[in-house]
């Protein structure tokens, strides 16, 4: 594991040498909340101020309850908010960027100028680990999450193309990808999760949530983190279509449930109807929650309208009184008795001590199959093992060495689970010289170590530093990467 840290350094070392040369001023920081540090590709680093010019190249990490906004060259603006890391990779006017996000969420306005490009084509790219959006529209909301593996955008205006991206993908041409990926309108929401192979289906985010999220620009943080248990608004006995249906039905089930006359609305109703396409579907990989679901913006985990929700004719969506609420800066809360914890575990807890309990399982069903969270299956919960210790001591709080060392975990993490990724698929990932997974678009010119021979004083050395002519030793530096090449992982010098 060392050593594979070892060679990405050396490769992050050798990219961030070879930036730096051409590297040109693209954004200007107009606004900064709490603190937040930068990482140019000249070396220079330190808190991120108002006014200061960002190259391309450069590294961006913002703290807790942070937010920092940047004025592009082409007057496109982005909002970063708290407890991201990010790089922007590229960024012209004449030609499309790159943003890549490690962890946390931006939002963004794309000018309308640079919307005069080939309207076929993205404007900006903006990546995770597992996913990649071609923005085609002009407002966004783009969040990934290291620990769950889950990427979630919300569209607010314009278009967007999103699709995960997997074995076989070429990452040199982000446009291949995101061409046959989802098509998402304004007012909609879709999912990269790491266990699905696509993006979920593009499904009507919760009006609430839209609206509140729609407002919330500047990443402001709500202390509301629960929401009381309410009752159902459909009856017992009864399903949240039935409730929606045709009136004359309706009437005649509430009899068998109640007991209770109703009186007749002879009112036309014109308004929307309940469908299977609103209803959510699952066919294969493709998967669709029903129209109004909400989700945790900042885990990805996703929270689909269940059998008690009742078919809101007005907005065309679902809605449940007890799957939870949305609080004042758009973001999900659960109902009391639960929590969503950094993992992306939905957990039913003790009321009085907080503790968890169990885990709660969504799988995402249309919604006359869905059941509320209080109903759905649960199972045992085990404590999260991670590594959070520093590797080389404590750091003063907000300082770059702290930055530093939180990269070092973020990097240490993700060797982890590609050793997972490794185990389960070993046909389908292989190692790069830096340590890094690749698919069989990046090995070229890569060629596994030899066999070890059967006696010799270093057999015992890790691949990594095993020289082809059995002496060991660390391996050279290998050769700055060819123009345009670039890598979703990147790890940050220490002086």
């Amino acid at each position: 594991m060392k050593s594979l840290i070892l060679g990405s350094m050396i490769v992050f070392l050798s990219l961030f040498a070879f930036s730096a040369q051409n590297s040109k001023k693209v954004a200007m920081v107009k606004l900064v909340r709490g603190d937040a540090e930068h990482l140019s590709p000249d070396g220079n680093q330190g808190k991120i101020k108002k006014g200061m010019w960002l190259k391309e190249g450069t590294i961006i990490k913002t703290g807790n309850k942070s937010f920092v906004r940047l004025n592009f060259v082409d007057k496109s603006n982005m909002n970063i908010g708290p407890k991201s890391e990010l790089k922007i990779e590229k960024f012209s006017k004449e030609e499309a960027g790159v943003i890549n996000v490690l962890t946390g969420k931006i939002r963004s306005q794309v000018t309308k100028d640079y919307l005069k490009m080939d309207k076929n084509k993205s404007k900006l790219f903006v990546k995770s680990r597992n996913a990649v959006m071609g923005v085609r529209g002009t407002d966004f909301l783009f969040s990934t999450n290291k620990r769950t593996g889950a990427t979630t955008t919300v569209l607010f205006e314009g278009s967007i193309a999103f699709n995960k991206v997997n074995k076989g993908d070429n990452l040199r041409n982000l446009e291949s990808i995101v061409s046959k990926g989802r098509m998402i309108k304004p007012g909609e929401v879709s999912i990269a999760m790491r266990a699905r192979k696509k993006p979920t289906v593009p499904a009507k985010l919760s009006s609430k949530q839209f609206e509140k999220l729609n407002n919330n620009k500047s990443f402001k943080v709500s202390e509301v983190k629960n929401v009381k248990k309410m009752k159902s608004i459909v009856p017992p006995g009864l399903s949240g279509e039935v409730v929606s249906g045709d009136s004359g039905n309706l009437k005649e089930e509430i009899k068998k449930v109640v007991n209770v006359n109703i009186k007749e609305d002879k009112k036309e109703d014109e308004r929307k109807t309940p469908n299977e396409q609103n209803k959510g579907f699952v066919q294969g990989d493709d998967i669709k929650p029903a129209d109004g679901v909400m989700v945790h913006v900042d885990t990805g985990v996703v929270i689909p309208p269940g059998v008690d929700s009742k078919f809101d004719k007005n907005s065309g969506e679902w809605v449940s009184n007890t799957n939870g609420g949305i609080n004042a800066a758009g973001e999900y809360t659960p109902p009391q008795g639960f929590t969503i914890n950094d993992e992306g575990q939905l957990l039913k807890v003790d009321v009085e001590t907080g503790a968890p309990k169990e885990v709660v399982v969504i799988d995402i069903k249309p919604v006359d199959k869905m059941p509320p969270i209080e109903a759905a299956p649960t199972v045992e919960y085990k404590a999260p093992v991670r590594n959070d210790q520093p590797i080389k001591g404590p750091a003063p709080a907000g300082s770059i060495d702290e930055i530093n060392q939180e990269f070092e975990k973020n990097f240490e993490e993700i060797l982890i689970e590609d050793e997972k990724i490794l185990e389960n698929n070993p046909e389908t990932f292989d190692r790069s010289p830096d340590g890094s997974l690749v698919n069989p678009e990046e090995k070229e010119g890569y060629l596994p170590p030899p066999p070890k021979p059967a006696d010799c004083s270093t057999c015992n050395q890790p691949d990594a530093v095993f020289n082809p002519d059995g002496t060991g030793g660390a391996l050279p530096p290998p050769p700055p990467p060819k123009p345009g090449k670039t890598r979703t992982k990147f790890r940050i010098n220490k002086k």
